[in-house]
């Protein structure tokens, strides 16, 4: 059998066990993850208080499964708490804006004879504001649990047989999403299942709104795809790539790729068919390279057929007249002028909605409008410079850790694609709007990287400081400090 490409040396199958065995930890973990990801992605409502209060609870089971992997775990873990606080600094400084903005409170009423209006008073730039309602906090607090949950996946799996595991399942939830989507595009449902719906027809499977849909699909459609290159890289001498699991991940990414032919929202299916063309285009090319598979050839010209056709379809919804584009070029330059009138700290989370109205101009007058369509101006007029810092230092942060070691790494590299694909799209739409594409981003996003801390290190050194004298406390057998004398017998 032949090595594995990014494992050189052969493991004793003592040491292989002990690596690839589940600890309670991650077996905590790896259900965890499957039941809330079939609860987040089923359940799609963005707006929904049951959906965001469950994600909110979500944040307690965090230092539960960090405490029982700190029992549980077979090896030195010195880096585990200070890693945690690192990355859940965040949360704790995006809680503490939104609390300290409570003393400001930009949005006052006043009494006239005909009624009663909201008017915006002059506020401190240099301070946290908060127009708040009395739901922000479950919006706050929802993502947070969200973020709080993804972030164990990161911190706890001690092998990339985790992920392996791991990823079959949610690739498989992803596909069986969009068979159903399918499915209700060929009986004309007028609403999705599980939600209210918007009263409108873009919404595909569970998402109420198709925008959505797209990007979730084009992140899971390159994690099929990434699947699908890994499975082909182990593959022996004498096994072929039809009769591997990889043909099922590649059938899966097809699946959610072509997806961007039924989407109604313009830019989101485009983006979706470009990401499409772009993974078959590099499936061809992985294909090219490589010679022992018999069937090379026509995996090739399918593969380049197929992404021929998608950059068409992309080409296509590109171009296509938008109805909405005066509204949405409205809205953009709305925010772009709350932000500069408050661009520190923003007017708060979830303030868009009541902000807007005494910036928009005539063309969304007596409209009701809860986004900026762009997640990136939009974030902006809400948490300002300081705010939107907060969690971009962190993306930023992990990705520039990756860089400045070995970045040759495949998978990794394969699945930051799809994570950038989305925030790319996040500046022409609202993909981190939905708790179903935020978990989804989050958790790939830190399962790339610690896929790559996992491919670069051994097991016993992943977590752990470099020592070179174990501390007489942490010992666990014991160690004679006598004199030795040396005789005879």
């Amino acid at each position: 059998m032949s090595l594995k490409v990014e494992e050189p040396q052969q493991i004793h199958p003592r040491d292989l066990l002990a690596r690839d065995t589940f600890t309670a930890a991650e077996s905590l973990l790896f259900y965890t993850i499957l039941f809330v990801t079939l609860v987040l992605t089923w359940v799609s409502d963005p707006r929904s208080f049951w959906i965001l209060g469950f994600a909110m609870i979500l944040g307690g089971f965090c230092p539960i499964i960090l405490k029982t992997h700190e029992a549980t775990h077979p090896f030195f873990i010195d880096l585990l708490w200070p890693k945690f606080w690192l990355l859940t600094a965040p949360v704790w400084l995006m809680i503490l804006q939104f609390c300290i903005g409570l003393y400001q409170q930009p949005m006052v009423e006043v009494e006239t004879p005909d009624g009663t209006f909201l008017t915006i008073k002059s506020i401190q730039s240099w301070l946290p504001v908060s127009t708040t309602t009395n739901t922000t906090w479950i919006n706050l607090l929802g993502f947070c649990g969200i973020y709080l949950l993804a972030i164990n996946v990161f911190l706890v799996p001690k092998s990339r047989a985790f992920f392996e595991r791991l990823f079959p399942l949610l690739c498989l939830n992803a596909t069986l999403i969009a068979l159903y989507g399918y499915l209700q595009k060929s009986l004309g449902l007028t609403a999705p299942f599980l939600t209210k719906g918007t009263g409108q027809l873009d919404f595909f499977a569970f998402y109420p709104y198709d925008g959505h849909w797209a990007a979730f699909a084009l992140l899971w459609a390159t994690v099929c795809t990434a699947m699908a290159l890994h499975e082909l890289r182990y593959l022996r001498d004498d096994e072929k790539f039809v009769e591997s699991v990889g043909v099922w991940y590649l059938t899966g990414a097809t699946l959610l790729g072509a997806t961007g032919f039924v989407v109604q929202a313009r830019l989101p299916a485009a983006t979706l068919l470009f990401g499409f063309a772009g993974l078959m285009l590099l499936v061809a090319a992985t294909f090219l390279a490589q010679t022992r598979d018999p069937q090379r050839r026509s995996i090739v010209f399918v593969s380049g057929f197929g992404s021929m056709i998608a950059f068409t379809g992309a080409l296509f919804r590109l171009f296509q007249p938008d109805p909405y584009a005066t509204s949405t070029k409205a809205l953009r330059e709305a925010a772009i002028q709350i932000f500069q009138d408050s661009p520190v700290f923003g007017w708060g989370i979830e303030s868009f909605h009541l902000v807007v109205p005494f910036y928009a101009d005539d063309r969304l007058l007596a409209q009701r409008y809860s986004r900026a369509n762009s997640d990136i101006l939009h974030y902006l007029a809400e948490l300002g410079i300081v705010g939107f810092s907060i969690p971009l230092a962190v993306v930023c942060i992990l990705f520039i850790r990756y860089l400045r070691g070995r970045h040759n790494i495949h998978l990794t590299n394969h699945l930051m694609v799809g994570c950038f694909g989305l925030i790319v799209l996040a500046f022409i739409d609202t993909p981190f709007m939905s708790p179903a594409v935020f978990y989804s981003f989050t958790l790939v996003y830190l399962i790339a990287f610690r896929w790559a801390d996992l491919t670069r290190n051994k097991i016993d050194e992943v977590d752990a400081r470099p020592t070179f004298v174990t501390p007489a406390s942490e010992r666990r057998i014991p160690f004679f400090k006598g004199r030795y004398e040396d005789t005879h017998k």
